[in-house]
Formats: structure tokens, sequence, C-alpha cells
């Protein structure tokens, strides 16, 4: 299990190795070209003649799971059936779509790959973005990037400031889950923003942009509070009632160790329950102008 990150340079090198598996993913993209929504990763899977793909209702067992067998010379590829009940003939639930790219990222992941080739132990996954192993973290991080590809999805955020209404858009164009659709438009916008997801009331997961990462801002401990108001939220959330957007300043999300001059800037949350989840995802949201400001104010100094 990887920790949390302490320090800048920690949580660099993290979210460098998360880069590297999304780009991965990328990769493959530009094996196969002509993309366009939604991507299919079981007809990525059916192109690698090494990959067996079976489905089947695994109950709680887990959501994927990736197993080389040697005397075979086969990775089977096996996803949980039970999200498809409903779904239409030759369609797939968000959730087994993820699944199946997360196990891709097992397979196309180099040291991911080479570890199950040498009688490494498999392991189930389960959700999305729920765990904080490192090379889980890294396979969905080539998941999003898979589903949800820099070429078609990167114009679509960066028309204006990302909004919520943009995310449930590329969702519904993409047939991706809520929650990685977030995580990657976050990842890939021009703005300065980030996402947060709670569950059980504390941070779960944070993704961030480029620029709000450039102005000073570092991801809040996995497992600590939110802001207060977000917190009144969340028990709104528990309740089932509906809610729209709050504020709080940057020290309330977070760490921004030796700036205190971003711990006042202005944050603006917007809120969306995804109940299916248990997970509330908070899109937040950073004033250029006050990010501006202050760096004009540091090269006067």
């Amino acid at each position: 299990m990887t920790r949390t990150p302490r320090t800048r340079a920690d949580w660099q090198i993290q979210r460098n190795r998360l880069e590297k598996a999304a780009n991965r993913a990328g990769e493959i993209l530009g094996v196969i070209g002509g993309l366009w929504a939604p991507i299919d990763p079981f007809a990525i899977a059916a192109s690698e003649e090494s990959i067996t793909v079976i489905g089947d209702d695994f109950k709680n067992r887990f959501d994927g799971q990736l197993e080389y067998h040697r005397k075979q010379g086969q990775f089977l590829l096996f996803y949980n059936s039970k999200y498809d009940v409903g779904v239409a003939a030759g369609l797939h639930h968000s959730r087994t779509r993820f699944s199946v790219a997360h196990e891709l990222g097992h397979f196309y992941l180099d040291a991911h790959h080479a570890h199950l080739r040498r009688g490494g132990a498999a392991h189930g996954s389960r959700g999305e973005f729920a765990t904080d192993v490192m090379i889980e973290r890294e396979a969905d991080a080539f998941a999003a990037a898979m589903l949800l590809p820099a070429k078609l999805v990167r114009p679509l955020v960066n028309q204006d400031e990302l909004s919520l209404v943009v995310v449930k858009e590329v969702a519904m164009q993409f047939n991706t889950s809520l929650v990685s659709t977030a995580i990657r438009c976050v990842s890939l916008s021009d703005f300065p923003c980030a996402v947060v997801g709670l569950r059980d009331g504390v941070v779960a997961w944070t993704a961030m942009s480029s620029p709000v990462i450039d102005a000073g801002f570092y991801p809040p401990a996995r497992g600590s509070s939110p802001s207060r108001s977000t917190m009144e939220s969340w028990r709104q959330f528990q309740a089932g009632e509906a809610f729209g957007k709050g504020s709080a300043f940057g020290k309330e999300w977070f760490r921004t160790y030796d700036r205190d001059d971003l711990e006042r800037v202005h944050v603006t949350e917007h809120y969306l329950p995804v109940q299916s989840m248990e997970t509330l995802v908070v899109l937040l949201s950073v004033p250029e102008d006050e990010l501006a400001s202050d760096s004009d104010d540091d090269d006067d100094l």
C-alpha cells in the first residue's frame, strides 16, 4: 500500500506515476486509431490474442480480475456482469466498462504485466478510485484515460470553466460514470479546479488540474475532513436531500505548505451526489483573477 504523501516531493512522485499510466492508455489508443465515443474496452481486449474475457455474476467478490495462466499462455480477464442487469443486449453498464478498462491497465502497464507473468498473485478490483494501493490507482488512471481520451475530451472541457453540466454531458456521451468522468475532466482542464470525492464524510480521493497545482495548491490528505459548508452538504446527502453549491477558503481544502497567501483564496464548491457509489463529488473552482493577483504580488517582492 502506498502511504499518503507528506511532502510536495512525495506527492509529485505519485502524480508522475499516475500520469505515466494515463499516457500509456493514450499510446494504446494511438495504435488503434479512429477514435470515437464511446470507447469499447471489450473490442480492445478482443484485439489481444493472449486475453480471454469472461463475464459472470460474481456477486460481491470483485468487479474485475486479471489472471495469467502459464500453461495456456493466456490472460483471463474476468468482469462482474451483475451491473449489466437491465442494460440493452450488446451494451454494458458504465461500471462494467470501467472494470474491463481497469483490468486492461494491468495488462498493458509493463510492471503490472510482468508481475503477473512472473507468477504474482492476481487480486480482484472493486469500484472506481476506491483504494489507496498504487498499482490499483495506476490501473484506475489508465482506465479513465482509455475511456475518456484526451484527444476527444480536452476540447469539450476547455470551452469555459469546468461545470457539473459539462461533466454530466461528457459522461453521457462516453458512457462513463460520473466519478471517473469528473476526475478525468479536471485532469484535462486548463482552468484552476479540483474534484474531491467524499465517502463516510471524509476525503476519499482528489484530482487536480495543472493550473491549480501550478498556483501552489496540493490535495488534502486522504481521510481528512472537508470544509464546513461541505460537511453540511454531506449531511444532506445522507438524508437524500437536494443541494447546489457552497463556498470556502483555500485552507479548508488544500495544503499550501509555505504559501500562506493562498489560504484565503476563495473556492466555489459544486456538489454532485452519486448515491450508487455512496460518494459525494465536490467540484472546486478557484478564481483565476485571485491567483493572478497573488502571482503579481510575488513578482513585486
